[in-house]
């Protein structure tokens, strides 16, 4: 094989592993995602990711701190002194007697970024950030039977609702702001049609595209439910990069000191500045502008884990050693020249080229023992490889293995 651009989507290809619990056909969805609500009913069952023995771990063992959760009453967040312990090391930590007192009365308990605190979720997050090419963020919703915790709005993130627990009626209505942007959150709603109305019950996922306005309440039981959010990934996204890392962007003169007196002066000034913007788009390069989002980007996705005291403590690569093979923590793969380069969310791999065939191989399998790498690489060059990709996460003992 002589190493071309084309093994690019090759080696960084999904395999929707996490995508296809979500969605029926998950290759189509991921394609273009639906502008309109989808529902899809008895999904799948998400005991394995997330159930109540979560919260309690997670309040009573874990000693969950802000950030990490806030709690909802009315729409409006209860303050600290209502819900955090005073009497501890960290000030800051959630008190579950207070949490549950507050939940009695129909408060609305929210756990954040759920992907960095919870091992079969975080997993599931890494696995669907790469089926949608976006990073995602959770949230879990503990409400008391029938509680509300927000009235109606609308969010800029697209997203997916999962019920785990009890089942919530949950009302949706045309968006107000067609795809809005990160900026445009926080206007009011009020909703002037009764909208649709549907209700998840547990193993149900509802498919919610940014900007459509909705709230949820719970039925005659309490309600558990997870949001998973996809970032926004949008041209403006990506524009508001280039604006801040792009060298030789324009706009650098200062403004008229009448800029605020003088309309003309102002308007001469957004003249010179929408002409430079002009001539610098007509000569940029959109390579280069790809490389510059790209490397913004990436940073956003989570990094494979990595396991240094484990990788310290083995003995090297062993011919029946089996491994499992994180092929989603591969962002990008991309040949430049004679070398190969890997993006692994913050951090990248560079290889020699020549081994694009050996690692489109290794990363088409779930398991691998290294005796069983094709095409073979000599010793030297597959005991490296192989105790790079461990180092990086890519690669993990599997359980039971030899190491």
């Amino acid at each position: 094989m002589t190493p071309t651009d084309s093994a690019e989507p090759t080696l960084a290809a999904p395999r929707h592993t996490a995508l296809r619990r979500l969605v029926e056909d998950p290759a189509a969805f991921a394609v273009r995602l639906p502008e309109e609500p989808r529902m899809r009913r008895a999904a799948d069952d998400f005991s394995d990711l997330f159930d109540l023995g979560t919260i309690d771990e997670l309040l009573t063992d874990r000693a969950l701190r802000r950030p990490a959760f806030r709690v909802i009453r009315n729409g409006e967040q209860v303050p600290d002194t209502a819900c955090l312990h005073r009497s501890l090391l960290y000030p800051d930590v959630a008190d579950p007697h207070k949490i549950s007192r507050l939940l009695a009365e129909g408060a609305t308990l929210v756990i954040q970024g759920l992907q960095e605190l919870t091992g079969p979720l975080a997993e599931f997050s890494r696995r669907l950030a790469h089926d949608l090419g976006r990073p995602v963020n959770v949230n879990a919703y503990v409400t008391p039977a029938g509680s509300q915790g927000f009235g109606d709005h609308y969010d800029t993130q697209d997203s997916f609702i999962v019920q785990i627990h009890g089942s919530k009626r949950w009302t949706l209505n045309d968006p107000v702001v067609a795809q809005p942007l990160s900026h445009e959150s926080g206007r009011k709603v009020t909703a002037d049609a009764p909208g649709q109305t549907l209700t998840l019950a547990p193993g149900d996922c509802l498919w919610l595209p940014r900007g459509w306005v909705h709230s949820a309440r719970s039925t005659d039981t309490a309600s558990v439910h997870l949001t998973i959010s996809l970032y926004e990934w949008t041209g403006h996204w990506a524009w508001t990069r280039i604006a801040d890392r792009a060298a030789d962007l324009p706009g650098r003169f200062p403004l008229s000191t009448d800029f605020f007196r003088d309309r003309s002066a102002a308007e001469k000034d957004m003249a010179t500045l929408r002409a430079e913007l002009i001539e610098w788009l007509t000569r940029a390069d959109d390579s280069a502008l790809v490389d510059l989002v790209r490397a913004a980007g990436a940073p956003e996705f989570p990094s494979p884990l990595r396991h240094p005291f484990r990788q310290a403590l083995a003995d090297g690569v062993d011919e029946d050693t089996e491994y499992t093979v994180n092929a989603h923590a591969v962002l990008g793969a991309e040949i430049r020249g004679d070398r190969l380069v890997l993006t692994l969310g913050a951090r990248g791999l560079t290889v020699p080229a020549t081994m694009a065939p050996s690692l489109a191989d290794l990363l088409s399998r779930d398991r691998f023992r290294p005796r069983d790498l094709t095409p073979p690489l000599d010793p030297a060059q597959r005991e490296r490889l192989l105790a790079r990709l461990q180092s990086e996460g890519v690669l993990t003992p599997a359980s039971g293995s030899r190491t």
